[in-house]
């Protein structure tokens, strides 16, 4: 009797344990930290000489892009809100100058480290 009862008990315990299992990984594989990313720098002028007017740059899914670069100095700011937590992605910018002008650079852009918002620097040049 007692033999019976052992394994009626395990019996009915594996369903819930296994579903917990499988439910708690797939908690697990959807959570994905975001934080925001502050990307700064100068950028030179073009070959051309012309000052910079824009500059936009993609890093993974986003696009920012800074236009107040005419007439001013040559500081840009963007801020990314979709890097993932500790991720390091490849951010293509692009510089465009008053003469239609413009040059290209790559460079890799590391998420934080924690869910505070950080900031990087990044100068661009042809």
């Amino acid at each position: 009797m007692r033999n019976r009862l052992a394994i009626l008990t395990v019996a009915a315990l594996l369903p819930l344990t296994g579903g917990a299992a499988t439910f708690v990984t797939a908690g697990q594989a959807q959570a994905v930290t975001i934080g925001k990313v502050t990307l700064t720098g100068t950028v030179q002028d073009c070959d051309d000489e012309t000052s910079p007017d824009t500059v936009k740059i993609k890093a993974g899914t986003e696009t920012m892009a800074d236009n107040s670069l005419a007439g001013n100095s040559n500081s840009y700011s963007v801020t990314f809100k979709k890097i993932a937590k500790n991720a390091t992605v490849t951010a293509k910018a692009t510089v465009t100058c008053e003469g239609e002008d413009s040059y290209k650079q790559s460079f890799q852009l590391k998420g934080s480290t924690s869910t505070d918002p950080v900031k990087r620097r990044q100068n661009l040049e042809p």
